[in-house]
């Protein structure tokens, strides 16, 4: 059919044999935005993943707990303005604002004749620094050094958990009270108007019984109310950071309740005696200790000194009108926070004095022990690991004192550092520093005096938290 048609294939026509193609014009260059660009995380992870420069960028919550600290002044530039204007003010104010009745309760709470009394309000910050203390909580920290790879992390956590939502569940219900306060003044009507209807449905007056009841407000009436508004508004503004602190807080409630804790230390004893095989005789000491600890830690320990400096930061934050002072005691409030956090490898304690009329604040870290008390094979060998401390003190009259002491076995090692003018007294205050060593059964073993350019206590404690960074990598 093809040949009766008389088709064929048409010849290709020679302009198009061995003609060069032209190149292709490129496409117009769209501009870059630098901002959009994702830069390798080499400063928060150092040298260590340059091998992953191309996975996405990380912000390391330990770099953030790093930043804050280098930019909060320390306490010794804050609280102790504070107190030292206490000593020297309170005495002649005479009004009865709430402030000027608490700054007066501190400064006669300060007062301290004794060494006893020194004694006794550095023993109570020791003992309380975590709610985790006592002889079930030492319990639980030596079965966890005893049996590190038995998964005995996982019950005992959700007990810890479960026991501080418990005993924190006055606190949890009043931060939640003010977080709803804050998004009714954040968020625009008619929101503001029905969260504030259901808000003054929250019980705080007895938040314990009341759980139950507060848990259905908030889960069943609160949340798909925000909910709503968000999705409406798509608000990522500061309403939207107020509403992740509140779900927070209600997450936290939600653990809360007294049969939660008491199934997970159920969970937990079910968990040592079954996958640990400890004795019977173990298993009752652990829930003695633990019905003591439940008894103790309904009742709040009380201090003087650190109650009175908690209401006297806590008042002054809320009616102050001074932008200064509203600076100085948010600087306070936010270095007590940093020197407690998890993140730092010292125990913070701080102790402002007016003993017999001569005012001192002092300031002491002790390092954390890391290893659960192993001794380390460069320093002791068979025996304990030494314990690190480092301490601060500035006297008005005298000047400002610091120390680093190493403790190994009942004995000492002291570096010091005084003021240029007490210097010719060192031979006079060693003595007496031995002596006091003596009198509380250790003994120095040698005591050194630092010239004036030798590294300073917070630049020694900064090099040993920025050590830290390199070993500790918690992401967001």
């Amino acid at each position: 059919m093809p040949d009766n048609l008389r088709i064929t294939t048409p010849v290709t026509t020679n302009d198009s044999i061995n003609k060069i193609p032209s190149a292709k014009q490129p496409d117009s260059m769209v501009p870059i935005d630098p901002s959009k660009v994702l830069q390798p995380n080499t400063d928060k992870q150092g040298n260590q993943n340059n091998s992953f420069d191309f996975l996405l960028n990380r912000n390391s919550v330990f770099s953030k707990f790093l930043e804050q600290l280098g930019e909060t002044p320390a306490l010794s530039q804050t609280l102790q303005k504070i107190v030292f204007e206490t000593f020297s003010r309170s005495e002649n104010i005479r009004d009865s604002k709430p402030v000027t009745l608490l700054m007066k309760q501190f400064s006669a709470a300060i007062k301290m004749d004794q060494p006893a009394d020194i004694l006794k309000n550095l023993m109570f910050q020791g003992s309380n620094r975590t709610k985790f203390s006592g002889p079930v909580f030492d319990v639980m920290r030596n079965l966890m050094n005893e049996y590190p790879d038995s998964g005995l992390e996982k019950p005992l956590g959700d007990f810890l958990k479960a026991f501080d939502g418990y005993f924190s569940t006055p606190e949890t219900t009043s931060a939640i009270a003010k977080n709803l306060d804050t998004l009714v003044h954040q968020i625009p009507r008619p929101y503001s108007k029905q969260l504030q209807e259901l808000a003054d449905q929250l019980m705080t007056d007895h938040p314990v019984n009341s759980l139950d009841m507060n848990l259905t407000l908030l889960k069943e009436k609160i949340i798909p109310l925000l909910s709503k508004y968000v999705a409406s508004s798509n608000d990522f503004g500061a309403a939207r950071n107020s509403i992740t602190l509140l779900v927070h807080n209600i997450a936290r409630l939600n653990i809360s309740s007294h049969q939660e804790a008491v199934d997970k230390f159920s969970s937990f004893l079910d968990y040592c005696k079954y996958e640990l095989n400890l004795p019977d005789d173990k298993m009752n000491q652990i829930k003695s200790m633990f019905l003591k600890s439940v008894t103790e830690a309904s009742q709040k320990p009380e201090n003087q000194l650190y109650d009175s400096l908690m209401k006297v930061l806590s008042e002054n934050l809320r009616q102050s009108s001074s932008s200064v002072s509203q600076s100085l005691y948010k600087d306070t409030v936010l270095s007590l926070l940093l020197d407690n956090s998890v993140y730092m490898p010292f125990t913070h304690l701080l102790l402002p004095v007016n003993y017999n009329g001569q005012f001192m604040f002092s300031e002491i870290w002790i390092e954390k022990n890391d290893d659960g008390g192993k001794s380390s094979s460069k320093e002791s060998g068979s025996g304990p690991k030494p314990i690190r401390l480092f301490l601060t003190f500035d006297i008005k009259a005298l000047g400002y004192f610091e120390a680093s002491i190493v403790l190994s076995q009942g004995k000492a090692d002291v570096q010091m550092s005084c003021p240029p003018a007490l210097m010719k007294n060192s031979r006079e205050i060693s003595n007496r520093i031995s002596e006091i060593f003596a009198q509380n059964g250790l003994s120095a073993q040698s005591i050194e005096f630092l010239q004036e350019n030798s590294p300073s206590v917070e630049k020694r404690i900064l090099k040993k938290v920025y050590e830290r960074k390199n070993v500790i990598d918690v992401t967001v």
